[in-house]
């Protein structure tokens, strides 16, 4: 189990805008300040003092203003500076599963810049198909688009993406999912994160399972000088037995394991503002 790290920014004057707006954002925005405080609380409990978990949300808010900054750098900044931000670790592991010509998919959370890393991914390697759920406002759309494809990875709507998922393998490309949000119920497996049961996409457990495709954790930090880390793991073996439900469900434990051994790492950059366990404890969010 990865232990938990604080990961301080350089005192640059850009780190002190970000801190005090971060700030002023937890003070103004109630909704998503007690969304955060009760993840905290539910997913730790007595685990952490309440100043810890206070510490922690207020690091979450710092931490996405300094993400909407560079989601402006993404626009606009040269490909090459954003090629240079990146540092990736584990590529030896995408080789040797895309040798086997199955294509191979990457599962990871909403942990660090996972934009950032992903485009620079494409610019140090090759591309990825991205699955992602379509914004509702067409100019979301559009600008989302924008940005996964300016480095020439695919953009996959996750409402219609078995199919193109399945092109890409076919293809032996590299699929990336996305597997912290909430998903629907009949869209979903319960499995454990944080100790409480979660609904969790099991798209790539299936495919494990009934296509033999390598499963590989795929996630992301900001390091303390300001750049990125991506860390590729091993594949997640697939132990296949007389019950291919209870291995698919086996699977996304394991994934969900690797998801919150990253989150526990560095709690300050995950997406704790997500109602994460809205089907199971559906009062603690209420009036949010």
């Amino acid at each position: 189990m990865m232990q938990k790290t604080e990961n301080r920014q350089p005192k640059t004057f850009f780190s002190w805008l970000a801190d005090r707006l971060g700030d002023l954002w937890y003070r103004l925005d109630r909704r998503h300040r007690e969304i955060t405080r009760r993840n905290l609380a539910l997913a730790y409990g007595p685990e952490l003092s309440e100043s810890e978990r206070e510490r922690i949300a207020r690091g979450v808010f710092r931490h996405f203003v300094r993400f909407a900054w560079e989601m402006v750098e993404l626009l606009l900044a040269p490909l090459s500076f954003i090629k240079q931000r990146v540092i990736i670790l584990g590529q030896e592991h995408v080789e040797a599963v895309l040798a086997q010509g199955r294509g191979g998919i990457g599962i990871t959370a909403h942990a660090g810049n996972w934009e950032y890393t992903a485009m620079s991914y494409s610019l140090q390697h090759q591309p990825l198909a991205v699955v992602a759920r379509e914004m509702d406002a067409p100019w979301g759309r559009r600008l989302a688009q924008y940005l996964r494809q300016r480095t020439g990875n695919w953009m996959l709507d996750k409402q219609r993406g078995l199919k193109g998922i399945l092109a890409h393998l076919r293809q032996n490309h590299g699929v990336a999912i996305v597997i912290d949000q909430n998903t629907a119920s009949e869209a979903g497996l319960l499995v454990d994160f944080f100790g409480k049961p979660a609904r969790t996409t099991p798209v790539a457990a299936l495919l494990a399972r009934h296509r033999d495709i390598p499963v590989l954790p795929v996630l992301s930090r900001r390091l303390a000088d300001g750049r990125h880390l991506l860390v590729i793991l091993p594949p997640i073996p697939m132990a296949k037995t007389l019950d291919p439900q209870a291995d698919i469900k086996h699977h996304l434990e394991l994934q969900s394991k690797v998801i919150e051994a990253w989150v526990r790492a560095c709690p300050e950059q995950w997406l704790w503002l997500h109602r994460r366990w809205k089907n199971q404890y559906e009062d603690m969010y209420r009036g949010l």
